[in-house]
């Protein structure tokens, strides 16, 4: 067997240091992780600088591709927050000041700024072991920037843990291991400062539901590593010819389609989704079918319809089976078609948020998988 020269030795003994000591540090008190993590990933990045060579980055691109990073993290900024106008705003609990500065914005920035770094060199080896590594790193990083196992006492925390945390970074990260091995670290720098920092920065934040939250960290990175290859995979002269009104087509379809889900979910249109999550309406709505519905505005409602309404804080996809007028005031009875009884009461015009129009089958379980998991 060809023994390995010092420099395979070099790059494999780095990398296996660099995971093996994020490892321990998921174990250390949440109160010094980000601290921690920061100088040991700041100390690998100059030893890792230092030792191992670098190739230079070929691609043509790489200034287009920072600069659409770019875009692409304000436009998720954006979007996120207008959500807000549906949902609502909390007060930042880590509002802009020196000491959340020192806290929060620079050890975060730090840890970011040397795992890309990082990375890219480890990926400039093109060594199949080291990229897995390169990508253990970059995932073990992004959990301790947002959480510390120090905080996970209970079964729900270590679920929240899983699905806001974990599984976001491990698509993330395979967006960030193409990004850096075509175009070099600084795409990746600038979208995650971006995408990570607003937090520290801007005073609110919208109360989006954790399960929505989740979805969009979940698959944000998937659409944008298939938007950046749709643009400038590399390809043969003609092929980029004959592709080339076909990509920007694909790319501002993805765009709007992305737009366009964060608005109907957020209701920014006059209409609005719901996934089913129970069975009471089985037959007509089964669990896991998304319905779309038109918002309410006085319009004529009839038995038979199914409308959403509020009750005590949640909404409810029920059939109307029967409308009173007392005094001029409509009160709609409702009943799930799959429930043996009416729903307890009645309810009034006030109540009604939606009158559904269709549904789409079994496209709302990813959405039910997510919110089982924050229970």
């Amino acid at each position: 067997m060809k023994p390995m020269n010092r420099d395979v030795k070099v790059i494999y003994t780095s990398s296996v240091a660099i995971v093996a000591a994020l490892l321990l540090a998921l174990f250390l008190p949440g109160n010094s992780v980000r601290a921690v993590t920061a100088l040991l990933l700041a100390a690998s990045a100059v030893v890792v600088f230092r030792l191992i060579k670098k190739r230079a980055i070929l691609s043509i691109n790489k200034r287009e591709v920072l600069g659409l990073m770019a875009v692409i993290g304000v436009l998720y900024i954006v979007l996120y927050y207008l959500s807000g106008i549906k949902f609502g705003f909390y007060k930042s609990l880590t509002p802009l000041s020196v000491t959340n500065f020192f806290k929060y914005i620079l050890p975060i920035s730090i840890i970011i700024i040397a795992v890309e770094i990082i990375r890219s060199i480890l990926l400039m080896q093109n060594r199949g072991f080291v990229a897995v590594l390169a990508y253990v790193a970059g995932v073990l990083s992004e959990m301790l920037v947002f959480s510390s196992l120090s905080y996970i006492v209970t079964f729900s925390r270590f679920m929240d843990a899983v699905g806001l945390t974990l599984l976001p970074a491990v698509t993330a990260n395979l967006l960030y291991n193409y990004i850096s091995k075509k175009y070099g670290a600084y795409p990746n720098i600038v979208y995650r400062l971006i995408i990570t920092l607003y937090t520290y920065i801007i005073p609110v934040y919208p109360q989006t539901p954790d399960s929505l939250f989740a979805f969009a960290k979940l698959f944000v990175p998937l659409a944008v590593w298939f938007f950046i290859k749709t643009l400038y995979e590399k390809k043969s002269y003609f092929e980029k010819r004959e592709s080339k009104i076909a990509s920007r087509i694909i790319s501002a379809v993805l765009v709007l389609f992305m737009i366009s889900t964060v608005m109907l979910i957020s209701c920014q249109f006059r209409f609005g989704a719901l996934v089913i999550a129970t069975e009471s309406m089985t037959g007509e709505l089964n669990k896991g079918d998304a319905i779309v519905y038109e918002e309410y505005d006085e319009q004529l409602i009839k038995e038979q319809d199914i409308v959403v309404f509020n009750a005590n804080g949640k909404r409810i996809v029920h059939r109307v089976v029967e409308i009173q007028c007392i005094n001029g005031r409509n009160r709609y009875f409702t009943k799930g078609d799959a429930n043996d009884d009416w729903d307890s009461g009645y309810i009034t015009d006030d109540r009604i948020e939606g009158v559904v129009l269709f549904k789409v089958a079994y496209i709302g379980y990813p959405s039910i998988w997510l919110r089982n998991i924050f229970k």
